[in-house]
């Protein structure tokens, strides 16, 4: 799914089209949103997990907040390394090695 984002001016002419483009994209965003991140998270929550964070003497260079952030970047991670070692004999030919 691709979201497009409309800027510009539109003197003379009716924004609605735009404006309903918008809003359908807006929905289909927010059910893919839905589907991925079932539980909101708990703004509390967040504010300990931060707080941990800081006080800790040598914190991570990334930190995902929650469940679901490191589930999604698993599964999608997942799949790109299977892909790129599939096609990494394609890959080393392009550099001039024998494999």
């Amino acid at each position: 799914m691709k979201t497009w984002f409309i800027t510009g001016t539109s003197r003379g002419f009716g924004r609605e089209w735009a404006i309903a483009a918008l809003d359908r994209g807006e929905d289909a965003a927010a059910k893919v949103r839905a589907q991925r991140f079932p539980a909101p998270g708990n703004p509390v929550a967040t504010r300990e997990a931060i707080l941990t964070l800081v006080d800790t003497d040598h914190p991570p260079l990334r930190l995902f907040l929650g469940e679901d952030p490191l589930r999604i970047a698993v599964e999608d991670y997942g799949s790109r390394l299977a892909t790129w070692a599939q096609w990494q004999q394609v890959a080393a030919a392009a550099q001039g090695i024998q494999g």
